[in-house]
C-alpha cells in the first residue's frame, strides 16, 4: 500500500467514515498497547482539537449552556459532522444549523439565537477590509440620480432576525451574569459589523429598517427602497423619503457603506 492510500485510509478511519475500523489491520501493536488502543490515542486526540476549535468560537453559548450542557453539544455535533475544512475556523461554522435541526437543541431558539449571533460575530471579525465612503460624497448626487442610486456595504455587515432580547440575554452569558429569558415569540432585528479593523459591534434595528438595510444589502437601489418602506408603513412619499434618508445617514455613520454606484456616472 502507498503512503498516500494508507494517509487516505488513516483519515477516513479518523472521520468515522470507515465504520469497520479497517485502518487497524495496517497498524503494528507497541509493547503497551494493542493497534485499537493506539488508533484511539490519535481518535481521542482528534477529537479532542474539534472540541477545542468549537469551545474556542463558542464561549458566549458555553456560558449559557454550562460546561455540561455544552459538551453534550460538541459531542452530538462532532459524531454527527465530521470535519470537511482544512482550516479549522470553518468547522464550527454548522453548530447553529445543527442545533436547528437537532433535538434537543432545536426546542430553545434562546439558545440557537445565541449561537446565530456569535457565529456571525466571528465571520464579521473575518470578513475583508474595506474603508468606509464618507458622507460627504453623496452631495455629488444629483435629484433625479437617487432613485436609481444603489450602495455597496462592508462585507462584514449582515441582519439578524433574533428572539426578542437576545442581545441583553447574549451579553449576560458573556459576563456570567442573570439575564431575563428572551421572549421566542417576538423577533429582534440585530445589524451585526465591523468597526474598524477589529472591533465586532451590534445593533437593534426597528423592524423598518431592518427591512430598508437587508433590501440594501440585497442590491436593491434607493427608489426601490422607498417604495417597500411607503408599502410597509403606507405614509406620504415625503415622510419616507426622509425616513430613508435618516436610515441612510446612520449607515454611513456606522461605517457600513464603502461605496456609491451611480448607474448615470457610470463608465
Amino acid at each position: 500500500m502507498s503512503l498516500a492510500a494508507l494517509q487516505a485510509k488513516f483519515q477516513a478511519a479518523l472521520l468515522g467514515l470507515d465504520a469497520d475500523q479497517n485502518i487497524l489491520a495496517d497498524v503494528k501493536a507497541s509493547r503497551q498497547l494493542e493497534p485499537a488502543a493506539r488508533f484511539g490515542v490519535y481518535a481521542s486526540a482528534y477529537r479532542l482539537r474539534l472540541a477545542g476549535f468549537l469551545a474556542e468560537d463558542f464561549k458566549v453559548l458555553n456560558n449559557a449552556l454550562g460546561n455540561d450542557g455544552f459538551h453534550a453539544l460538541v459531542e452530538a455535533y462532532i459524531d454527527a459532522t465530521p470535519s470537511r475544512h482544512r482550516n479549522a475556523r470553518w468547522y464550527a461554522r454548522g453548530l447553529p444549523d445543527f442545533m436547528q435541526a437537532t433535538s434537543p437543541w432545536n426546542e430553545s431558539r434562546s439558545l440557537i439565537d445565541i449561537a446565530r449571533l456569535e457565529r456571525a460575530m466571528a465571520d464579521a471579525f473575518d470578513a475583508a477590509d474595506a474603508s468606509a465612503c464618507p458622507v460627504a460624497a453623496l452631495a455629488a448626487l444629483a435629484p433625479e440620480d437617487w432613485p436609481q442610486v444603489r450602495f455597496a456595504f462592508h462585507a462584514s455587515a449582515m441582519v439578524l432576525t433574533l428572539a426578542k432580547g437576545i442581545g441583553p440575554a447574549f451579553e449576560a452569558a458573556a459576563a456570567e451574569t442573570a439575564c431575563p429569558e428572551p421572549d421566542e415569540t417576538q423577533d429582534e432585528f440585530l445589524l451585526v459589523w465591523r468597526n474598524g479593523e477589529v472591533q465586532v459591534v451590534y445593533r437593534e434595528l426597528t423592524s423598518a429598517e431592518a427591512m430598508a438595510l437587508s433590501e440594501a444589502l440585497a442590491g436593491k437601489n434607493f427608489g426601490e427602497i422607498c417604495a417597500l418602506l411607503q408599502f410597509h408603513d403606507e405614509a406620504d412619499a415625503d415622510t419616507i423619503a426622509a425616513r430613508a434618508g435618516s436610515y441612510l445617514a446612520r449607515w454611513f455613520a456606522d461605517g457600513l457603506v464603502i461605496e456609491i454606484r451611480n448607474p448615470n456616472t457610470a463608465l
